[in-house]
């Protein structure tokens, strides 16, 4: 998988390679790699290049994947549908168990909206370790439980419930039980 939006969005900023890597931690050459396709990166390599970019991880995935909505469907009508059979379900990190499929990804102002359902495989989670982000995310549980892993606190969360998180939480999203976790996710 090629990440031609990290390079289309690095430009767009005008941040050169070493820019990017002083930002990331990461060499230039490593970068270019992601850029092209040649190394697959991990999902916090991800993190630190869409914090860098001040996006958001799915918006890098999100070009990527195959579009749901054309560009007349929203002009002249000032709304857009997505159907359930969109197809844009993905998992670019093969190892993992966890599968997004980004029903739209919106800009809002300056900043970026995705609306994603997030489907994490039985005894899984979404990263593996907490996290935090530059945005902030509505969780709402579809199907499952989730087990919220915060700074300090574990939270359980059943069909139903949800969570707002405010931008740098640390967070992890765990589905602790033997059955499938379905997440809808507002990431803004």
């Amino acid at each position: 998988m090629e990440f031609r939006e990290i390079k289309n969005l690095r430009k767009e900023k005008k941040i050169t390679l070493a820019e990017l890597g002083e930002k990331t931690g990461y060499s230039a050459s490593f970068l270019s790699q992601i850029e092209r396709g040649t190394n697959r990166p991990s999902l916090e390599a991800l993190r630190k290049i869409a914090d860098a970019l001040d996006v958001t991880v799915a918006s890098l995935l999100a070009n990527e994947a195959p579009q749901v909505i054309q560009e007349n469907e929203t002009t002249e009508h000032g709304y857009k549908v997505i159907r359930n059979s969109s197809g844009t379900i993905y998992n670019p990190w093969q190892a993992n168990s966890t599968y997004y499929d980004t029903l739209f990804n919106l800009p809002v102002h300056t900043n970026n909206m995705v609306i994603s359902k997030i489907y994490i495989d039985a005894q899984s989670s979404s990263s593996g370790r907490k996290i935090a982000h530059n945005l902030c995310e509505i969780n709402y549980v579809i199907k499952g439980e989730a087990t919220i892993e915060l700074q300090d606190e574990t939270l359980i969360l059943h069909e139903g419930d949800a969570i707002f998180l405010e931008a740098y939480t640390q967070h992890n999203i765990i589905n602790a039980t033997d059955d499938g976790l379905m997440l809808f996710t507002l990431q803004f």
